[in-house]
């Protein structure tokens, strides 16, 4: 599924991003991409992620939101989430949950992880 992304400027420096559809290994550099170029050419302080519409999200896309969270603090800017679907705020408490903690042994095995989690919002 492809990742479609809305950018509203509601301020100078503030961005809002509205994200549908997939977050994955096949669309993350579009993210990655937009954030950087709203951080370098636009000088955004703050971006916040609506996440009302994403229907799915791998490592690779929590990679670009920590990412990006780093970035922006080091700027003195924050990132910020909004409308997490179930089965999205269901892959950060298992990222939470998981600490530090290396139980996975590829990508795909963890990718494959986080997707059976997000089929069955209500179970941990």
């Amino acid at each position: 599924m492809p990742l479609t992304i809305k950018t509203v400027e509601s301020k100078p420096c503030i961005f809002v991003l509205s994200l549908t559809g997939s977050l994955d290994s096949h669309t993350y550099a579009d993210l990655e991409k937009k954030i950087a170029y709203l951080m370098d050419e636009g000088g955004a302080k703050i971006i916040t992620l609506d996440m009302a519409g994403l229907e799915f999200l791998s490592s690779m896309g929590v990679r670009v939101i920590f990412k990006a969270k780093k970035d922006l603090g080091q700027r003195n800017g924050a990132l910020l989430m909004v409308n997490l679907t179930p089965q999205v705020e269901k892959v950060f408490e298992i990222i939470n949950a998981l600490g530090s903690m290396r139980i996975f042994s590829s990508i795909q095995e963890l990718d494959a992880y986080l997707a059976k989690m997000q089929a069955q919002p209500d179970q941990a």
